[in-house]
């Protein structure tokens, strides 16, 4: 077909042709360009490099046939074609108009032409897919897709070879015999080779919720189960939800960093079912699952990944293995006894308490010989951290430990020796064991520091469990003889049996949620209008899991509150918002604000009658200069304000707890409420939302005053504060509670339910010193910067309800459906 050929089928049915019959005129375009007659040529003159991805988006045979040819006019054609938009971009190419914007927003709301943007722009600086990059990242797989087989998902977050062990465990065993198969992953890599014979389809897609929905391949259009290789690939469960298929996911590793916080609460929230490759790493998981009230025992399972199967070494490559080890070491190993580990030279896998082991052994078992194969890391470099480096050297330095970093692996190391010290202090489930007990090695590991301490585990193979850190005790191991093993059982393969128990999750579900609920408030999607019904969605997956993520509205929190016998959760009540009178009788009371950012203080100073009408207010900040900006405005607005230069310490709440110290500010004022002007420059108008909201329930408006200060005037009420809708719990402050827990009359609940979420709050003057005296004026404070999680600053937060309940005191949470959280 001719370039006016193709032109006349492909824009005539749009009904273009009367006014533009040809593609080389645009008059829409002509009289605003000068010399250039269409989009493309006036781009092109500026950009001459936009003929390369333009070429590379073209799909229609005729179309790609007229560039393969150089015609003259091949890529204008392209162009201006792609340009009517939708349907005809997508019949001649790998671009869509609709879906570039959808994918971009911010192109979107700059009122962009995405063709244009993409080509001049979006090509050249990398980083904005097409419909074509998602194309190219979609892989057949050898596999024929089956109609009568059911359709698995597998989603990993990485095919570099070892970045996911727990995905090679998935698909250890060959064909997949009742399922089709189907893996997707957030980044591709050496593995994909490998796998594509055992799969229908590879995906790898950096953006799975918004890239899978425009798959053009069978198999995603009926996927009924997937399995999350582990937490890092939680960015899978957003397509999953949206599309209501059931998923399991693989919890093989250790809920801490460097593992997001948001990615282990969001696995721990949507998925049906958790898989644990022991009871170590569940227990590790526990306080993850209680903060958004996952069970154990209901939620999750320990399904160990594959049987540890002891073996033996011939007798021939033994000695062929231990001839070369002897020529690498320098030493002769006739009538030593070699002990290896393995693994990076980092605090995690412990090469230091290998190191002290060996020099242990070097008085008391001269026989021993310690070597250790090094992973993971350049052979150039010591270690990640340099202190610990330095550290690791100095232990070494005398020669009781041989790093090899040279050669040779690890594997040919364990069949020259005679056991292996698992030395690390964090290692779920590490392949090197499974390697060692197949070469015939028994195994010295620390307790409660590796799965493999499991009784299970120490049931199928020959492994020693030791106290934690204890060099000596694992060198006593080391020198005994290992207790003989029975051949385990072969059990199910992982996959099959994680897809049987996730049956088994399914079955036993009882609850059905269907329909909107109170709160509309985005946890995977995003706040549009268009995102609606995934957000239903996804609060319904919440609800039928019986997740604390979300309340459904304000009856469902005091529902639970009351159900517990929780001596805390006694002292809580929620209330509805009923504004008082703005000539309401209070009582008197006092305001203090902690001032760090002043951008908006004027606007709150002079936007809420609660100021007018309190009978003192303190605001505290970190420089003279800004207390001189604080007064100004209060003079400006009318309003007597005293302003305290404070030290840059303990983030706003402890400014707040030192007007009740020794010294302190307070005086006897016996009612106050406690704001401040915190920021988040990543999130910035999400916190200002935030921020309005806790002001207004707290405060009232310029015209109105809230319930909440008739709350906090009304006896045996110790604190006030907003109710949110979003259910948080102890998260990261967990580990602080044993420091803390005996001051209290009763154990704290392992959901706290209910506390001043924001830190804005009504309280009394004593509570406030209750609360500073819990830690005592002499505390010492961690100081700025701190992270966002974990401190006792956000301990404190979460107290609240607890100090104002040892005094016999409720806590009232104000709550005011009018009033939009976000």
């Amino acid at each position: 077909m001719s370039p006016d050929d193709l032109w006349a089928a492909l824009a005539g049915p749009l009904g273009v042709l009367d006014a533009r019959p040809d593609f080389r005129l645009d008059p829409a375009f002509d009289g605003a360009a000068g010399a250039h007659r269409t989009a493309y040529a006036a781009l092109r003159a500026q950009a001459p490099h936009i003929d390369l991805p333009l070429a590379a988006l073209v799909t229609h045979p005729a179309l790609g046939a007229l560039i393969a040819e150089g015609h003259p006019d091949a890529l204008e054609l392209a162009h201006e074609l792609i340009a009517l938009g939708a349907p005809v971009d997508r019949q001649v190419s790998w671009f869509s108009h609709r879906t570039y914007l959808e994918w971009y927003p911010d192109i979107a709301a700059a009122g962009m032409n995405p063709l244009m943007h993409y080509l001049r722009f979006g090509w050249v600086e990398g980083g904005r897919r097409t419909l074509a990059d998602l194309h190219q990242d979609l892989h057949r797989g050898r596999q024929p897709l089956r109609p009568d087989l059911p359709t698995l998902l597998v989603c990993t977050h990485s095919l570099a070879s070892g970045a996911d062990p727990a995905l090679v465990d998935l698909l250890r065993h060959p064909g997949l015999g009742g399922h089709n198969l189907i893996l997707a992953a957030l980044s591709g890599g050496p593995m994909l080779e490998t796998l594509l014979p055992e799969c229908c389809a590879v995906l790898i897609t950096p953006h799975p919720l918004r890239e899978m929905p425009h798959i053009d391949d069978a198999g995603f259009d009926r996927i009924d189960t997937a399995i999350l290789s582990s937490a890092e690939a939680a960015l899978f469960a957003h397509p999953l939800v949206a599309q209501e298929i059931p998923f399991a996911v693989c919890l093989a590793d250790y809920p801490d960093p460097p593992l997001a916080r948001w990615k282990s609460r969001c696995v721990t929230a949507f998925a049906d079912l958790l898989v644990f490759s022991s009871d170590h790493l569940r227990d590790r998981w526990a306080g993850r699952l209680a903060d958004v009230g996952a069970d154990a025992g209901t939620d999750g399972v320990v399904i160990p990944p594959r049987p540890l199967t002891p073996g033996t070494v011939a007798p021939a490559d033994r000695k062929a293995a231990r001839t070369a080890l002897s020529q690498v070491v320098g030493q002769d190993l006739d009538g030593r006894r070699v002990i290896c580990g393995t693994g990076p030279l980092d605090w995690r896998h412990g090469p230091d308490l290998f190191a002290q082991a060996a020099r242990i052994a070097a008085r008391s078992h001269p026989e021993m010989l310690f070597v250790w194969a090094c992973t993971g890391l350049d052979r150039h470099e010591p270690c990640r951290d340099a202190a610990f480096g330095r550290h690791l050297r100095d232990l070494c330095a005398d020669g009781p430990v041989i790093l090899l970093r040279d050669g040779p692996p690890a594997d040919r190391v364990m069949q020259a020796a005679d056991a292996m010290f698992l030395s690390a202090r964090q290692a779920a489930l590490p392949e090197a064991v499974f390697d060692a007990v197949s070469h015939g090695l028994p195994v010295v590991c620390l307790d409660r520091a590796t799965g493999f301490a499991d009784a299970r585990y120490r049931r199928a193979g020959p492994i020693t469990v030791v106290a934690p850190g204890d060099p000596l005790d694992a060198l006593t191991a080391m020198s005994a003889t290992p207790a003989t093993v029975a051949q385990p059982e072969a059990p199910a393969p992982w996959r099959d049996a994680i897809l049987s128990a996730l049956r088994m999750r399914l079955a036993r579900q009882r609850l059905a949620v269907v329909g909107e609920s109170r709160f509309d408030i985005p946890q995977l999607f995003s706040a549009s209008e268009a995102d609606r019904p995934l957000r239903r969605r996804e609060r319904e997956r919440l609800f039928r899991l019986d997740r604390r993520v979300l309340w459904r509205d304000a009856d469902h929190a005091r529902a639970v509150v009351a159900a517990s016998d929780n001596w805390l959760h006694r002292r809580l009540r929620i209330e509805d918002d009923r504004p008082l009178p703005t000539d309401a009788d209070l009582p008197p009371f006092a305001i203090h604000v902690h001032a760090f950012h002043l951008d908006d203080l004027a606007a709150d100073l002079g936007g809420h009658l609660a100021f007018a009408r309190a009978s003192r207010i303190v605001i505290t900040t970190d420089t003279p200069a800004k207390a001189a900006r604080i007064g100004a405005m209060a003079d400006g607005l009318g309003l007597t304000v005293q302003v305290l230069v404070v030290p840059n310490q303990g983030r706003d709440i402890l400014p707040f707890l030192r007007l009740f110290g020794r010294g302190g500010a307070a005086g006897d004022d016996l009612i106050w409420c406690h704001l401040h002007q915190k920021k988040s420059l990543r999130a910035a108008a999400h916190g200002d939302r935030w921020r309005r909201f806790l002001h207004r329930v707290l405060l009232g408006d310029g015209g109105g005053l809230s319930s909440a200060l008739g709350q906090i005037a009304a006896p045996g009420v110790g604190l006030v504060a907003p109710f949110d809708p979003h259910v948080v719990s102890w998260d990261d402050q967990r580990p602080l509670l044993p420091g803390v827990a005996d001051r209290f009359p009763g154990l704290l609940p392992d959901h706290p339910l209910l506390f001043p979420l924001g830190n804005m709050f009504w309280t009394r003057a004593d509570v406030a010193r209750e609360m500073l005296a819990l830690f005592t004026e002499d505390y010492p404070w961690p100081t700025e910067p701190i992270p966002d999680d974990g401190t006792v600053y956000h301990l404190i937060e979460r107290l609240w309800p607890a100090v104002a309940a040892r005094m016999g005191l409720a806590s009232v949470f104000i709550h005011n459906p009018d009033e939009a959280r976000i």
